[in-house]
């Protein structure tokens, strides 16, 4: 008898360890989602979004949104780039590869497909670190460029 409730005890101490492991997320899943940034200050009207989406298997989409001043409505776009991201202990690295880009300075915005697109001769990439609860990324300066302060996009989704 004691065998038998030993043998129980043993059982249901595996599987309800093994169900708290299922739910955490390593930290390749926990990266995933969207980042966002939001710039109030350099317009009167407008409010300039940049969101940075680390999808599965690997897919990153960064992209630059326009909204009417304290608004939740995208109205258009001023960039949209499409890469790869990889995870390197708590950096995130992104190489882009599809570029397109609102060339005409006049305009603050346009339809995603009226973006123009950039040839590239070769793949370019950006860092972020990821902070240690993944809800923040932070872009790294390249060494030799000038950077006016910290670059910070919190997770949104």
């Amino acid at each position: 008898m004691k065998n038998k409730i030993l043998l129980l005890t043993l059982l249901l101490y595996t599987i309800f360890s093994c169900k708290n492991e299922d739910e955490k997320l390593s930290p390749g899943q926990s990266v995933l989602g969207k980042y966002q940034q939001t710039q109030r200050n350099s317009s009167e009207e407008f409010d300039f979004v940049s969101i940075i989406e680390l999808k599965a298997g690997g897919m990153a989409i960064y992209q630059g949104t326009v909204r009417e001043k304290g608004g939740k409505v995208d109205l258009g776009f001023n960039f949209y780039y499409e890469g790869e991201f990889t995870l390197e202990e708590e950096i995130v690295v992104i190489n882009y590869l599809d570029i397109y880009l609102l060339n005409d300075p006049d305009i603050s915005y346009v339809s995603k497909e009226e973006l123009n697109q950039i040839e590239i001769e070769d793949a370019f990439s950006d860092r972020y670190r990821i902070n240690e609860n993944y809800d923040e990324l932070s872009y790294i300066c390249p060494p030799n460029a000038f950077c006016i302060g910290e670059s910070i996009f919190e997770k949104v989704d």
